[in-house]
């Protein structure tokens, strides 16, 4: 197996729990609303302090942290390393690299949409204007979406590290395979003795 690095290791894997506990953060304080009614017929929405916009963000950031040291570590599997040789390791690892940035993706767009639109609905008191009597509820974002976004950071966090340990195995077998065809030799291609020679004086 390839060398595995724990410092960065440990990094990557601070910043990633750290987000996708700011994005539990998020989902347990999101704002909620009041309705209030100030006078017949109107509606007037007071909500909670807005706490879920700042973790989110929060989150949205740390997670990108995470998920660009492990890729940058490992030069995106491909950019700059020797080739890898065939097998489970390395078809592993680069399915592993596209889901962890698939499921970077839909968490941050879950995590930037929960943050802009929690932001949105509590800035202030909202007038919703004339109502009838089955709309009393104040519009607040979706709990499905900062769930959404949770959901998905563990994702990311578990295929990131997956990937980080299976592409130091595929690395691994390829320095193994290149020992086995002797390029590793102190004799090189033309080092060695020849037909009509000898190595010793």
């Amino acid at each position: 197996m390839g060398r595995v690095s724990w410092p960065v290791l440990g990094t990557a894997l601070f910043f990633d729990i750290l987000a996708f506990g700011l994005a539990c953060g998020a989902l347990a304080r999101r704002s909620t609303g009041t309705a209030v009614y100030a006078e017949p017929g109107y509606l007037t929405c007071g909500y909670t302090k807005d706490t879920s916009t700042g973790l989110a963000a929060a989150a949205f950031v740390f997670l990108i942290f995470g998920q660009v040291l492990i890729t940058a570590v490992t030069k995106c599997f491909c950019c700059g390393r020797e080739t890898y040789q065939p097998g489970f390791s390395r078809v592993c690892a680069l399915l592993l690299l596209i889901f962890s940035w698939l499921t970077f993706v839909i968490a941050e767009c879950f995590l930037l949409a929960g943050a802009i639109v929690n932001n949105v609905r509590t800035t202030g008191e909202v007038d919703v204007g004339v109502t009838s009597a089955d709309e009393v509820n104040c519009r607040m974002v979706k709990k499905a979406i900062f769930a959404t976004a949770v959901a998905f950071t563990f994702l990311t966090v578990l295929f990131s590290i997956l990937y980080y340990f299976l592409q130091a195995k595929a690395e691994g077998k390829e320095r193994q395979w290149t020992s086995y065809r002797g390029e590793a030799d102190p004799y090189g291609e033309h080092d060695g003795p020849t037909i009509g020679m000898t190595a010793y004086n």
